[in-house]
């Protein structure tokens, strides 16, 4: 029961991940920075503000691990698999650095504008990572 449980959680935690990552233009107004006068958002800078939310592109990694576990449902985790979503996270964090680089301040956008579809992604990278090892551990 708590192994579908984990698995219910970590399943759960990738799709809203891939959600994220594939919708974040049409769903949110951006990556934003602070301002004294308020948020200013990436996407207003005509050179390169568009960039920024496009590494949020790589959210969309995690289909990868998603498709995996739902083909090995109720199998142990294996290697390949957990290596595949440790990939998938230094892609994703790799893409947040480069993207706060230029304009976007990714914890400003995600808790102070509010961005709660931002937010809730950046919730669910740790859960997910919490629970693929919990499977991994259990029997």
């Amino acid at each position: 029961m708590i192994r579908l449980s984990l698995i219910a959680i970590y399943l759960a935690c990738l799709s809203l991940m891939v959600f994220v990552g594939l919708n974040y233009h049409e769903i949110s107004p951006g990556l934003a920075d602070w301002r004294s006068d308020g948020p200013f958002f990436c996407a207003e800078l005509l050179s390169s503000g568009e960039d920024d939310s496009a590494m949020l592109l790589a959210f969309a990694l995690f289909a990868l691990p998603l498709v995996l576990r739902i083909i090995l449902f109720n199998r142990r985790v294996a290697t390949f698999e957990l290596t595949m979503f440790l990939c998938c996270g230094l892609a994703t964090a790799f893409a947040l650095w480069l993207a706060s680089l230029d304009c976007a301040s990714i914890f400003y956008t995600a808790f102070v504008v509010p961005d709660l579809f931002w937010a809730s992604a950046l919730f669910a990278l740790p859960v997910a990572t919490l629970s693929l090892f919990a499977l991994r551990k259990s029997k």
